[in-house]
């Protein structure tokens, strides 16, 4: 193999070495991110369901509350 060729070789590795590490620092950042939003989502739907279980349970008080009015018979 002459020297040419061996440079050449030598030089395809290192490109491929520096482009492996670049695609792990990029998972890397990927997977940050991702567990980030994760975190996020967990965060929104909690709160998602808590307001659904208060605006049930407001549907139910002013149900309660109109079937009261309502009994009155004010008319």
């Amino acid at each position: 193999m002459d020297l040419d060729k061996l440079e050449q070789l030598e030089f395809r590795v290192e490109r491929l070495l520096e482009l492996h590490q670049r695609l792990k620092r990029a998972k890397a950042q990927a997977e940050t991110r991702l567990e980030e939003r994760e975190i996020q989502f967990k965060s929104l739907n909690d709160r998602l369901q808590r307001y659904e279980r208060e605006r049930d349970a407001l549907r139910e008080r002013l149900t309660r509350l109109i079937g009261e009015l309502e009994d009155l018979d004010l008319c």
